[in-house]
């Protein structure tokens, strides 16, 4: 059965999403402190964490190529119509090649991907979409599972800058938990741009793998027309534990695959019936109406290298301002990093996690406001008690070719990188 590896890896993500903010320096409670605190310390006024509401994802953004109604129905369809992976005879025999069209013809349009499994007490609603270019990328998650657990994850990314909020009912102390990324994609593996673990591949093919479906003719919507698939048996090793099955999917003859629904009853471990089903719909000619709103309650910021390499530069982009007294934990190289970044630390992308060749804490004395900025600057040597944090633009001694910087001690966590290059660049 399925349900029993989704229940174990939404476990897993909890873990490390979670867990690690909560034992190891990560995202705490939100604050609790009162109007006069906010405007002495500069810490963020919010509602306690155990009463917050779970949050609601809404994608921002609006479709002008959404196909409503059942349209027009025709059992006429010629081979040369039919889909990538249907063979001559009708049925579908190559579900891959299915999705590789689908990806391929989609890559670079701007869509909304949605996907939703029901079964015996567990809900699962994810959403993946992406601009033309590819940007902005979109994701969001909201799962109810059988043991009476809820997680709802939203992550947005412009570029090579990100941001998330995750909320967990099983750490209501932590009340939603927001974080904001730089060129890294630390505890984001799967929601993130190109991420396919449990991603957009796996959603997309799961109606399709378990059905034996076959050409039914097409349907007419607007000027499109769409290619039937449907099923009324499941396929393979789901064939033994499915029973009434039923399915229908409504494809381009390019490929590109509009809807898909599926249901079934399966016997479970203890002999009884449990009922699924599964729906993926695609939107197209999606318009993008900006970040999302709560990251308007949030700092965001950049982190580059300014004054020929003699500095670092931390900018409030906007949202919220950076309360005073946070924590700044900053990596330092010589030399650019090649590879990537995790969780703000260098990470050598072919022998893994190794210490960074400078590394220092400073700390905000102020609010820092939307369009300020602070430096740090470093001595010669890079002795971590040469670091220092200036209000205005500051030449050290000290150049950086890489800088990373991470904060976990607010409300919001922090994995920023800068000066990082691929292992194929020259």
């Amino acid at each position: 059965m399925r349900s029993p590896t989704r229940r174990t890896a939404l476990a897993v993500c909890i873990a490390l999403l979670l867990v690690t903010a909560g034992c190891s320096g990560g995202t705490g409670p939100s604050s609790t402190a009162t109007s006069s605190d906010a405007a002495t310390t500069g810490a963020a006024t919010t509602t306690t964490a155990d009463d917050a509401p779970a949050p609601e994802p809404e994608v921002p953004a609006s479709s002008t190529g959404v196909d409503t109604g059942n349209g027009t129905w025709s059992p006429n369809v010629g081979v040369e119509e039919y889909p990538p992976g249907v063979a001559e005879n009708g049925t579908l025999a190559n579900v891959s090649a299915l999705l590789d069209a689908h990806f391929a013809a989609t890559a670079n349009a701007s869509v909304v991907f949605t996907y939703g499994m029901t079964g015996p007490n567990q809900t699962v609603s994810r959403t993946y979409g992406h601009g033309a270019d590819g940007r902005p990328f979109y994701s969001s998650r909201d799962e109810n599972t059988s043991d009476g657990g809820r997680v709802v994850e939203e992550t947005y990314w412009n570029g090579s800058r990100g941001y998330s909020r995750v909320y967990a009912s099983t750490r209501p102390e932590l009340g939603t938990v927001h974080r904001g990324f730089q060129n890294v994609t630390y505890l984001l593996e799967t929601y993130k741009p190109g991420g396919e673990a449990f991603g957009r591949r796996t959603d997309l093919g799961t109606p399709l793998h378990l059905g034996n479906y076959s050409v039914n003719g097409t349907v007419e919507r607007g000027d499109r027309t769409l290619v039937e698939l449907t099923a009324d048996d499941a396929s393979g090793d789901a064939a033994d534990s499915m029973t009434d099955f039923d399915g229908r999917v409504l494809v381009t003859p390019d490929g590109v695959v509009y809807e898909a629904t599926s249901s079934t009853t399966q016997s479970a471990d203890d002999g009884t019936e449990e009922r699924y089903a599964w729906n993926v719909s695609l939107q197209t000619g999606v318009e993008w109406t900006g970040p999302p709103a709560w990251m308007d309650d949030i700092p965001q910021l950049s982190v580059s290298i300014v004054e020929d390499g003699r500095a670092v530069e931390l900018r409030n982009t906007g949202g919220a301002a950076l309360p005073a007294n946070t924590s700044l934990d900053i990596f330092a190289r010589n030399d650019p990093l090649h590879g990537e970044v995790r969780s703000g630390e260098p990470r050598n992308a072919r022998s893994g996690l190794r210490p960074p060749e400078r590394a220092a804490t400073v700390t905000t004395d102020v609010r820092l406001e939307p369009g300020e900025a602070v430096y740090v600057t470093a001595g010669a040597d890079g002795n971590a008690s040469s670091f220092a944090l200036h209000d205005e633009p500051t030449s050290g001694e000290y150049t950086f070719g890489f800088a990373g910087v991470r904060s976990t001690d607010g409300d919001v966590g922090y994995y920023l990188g800068t000066g990082i290059v691929s292992w194929n660049t020259e």
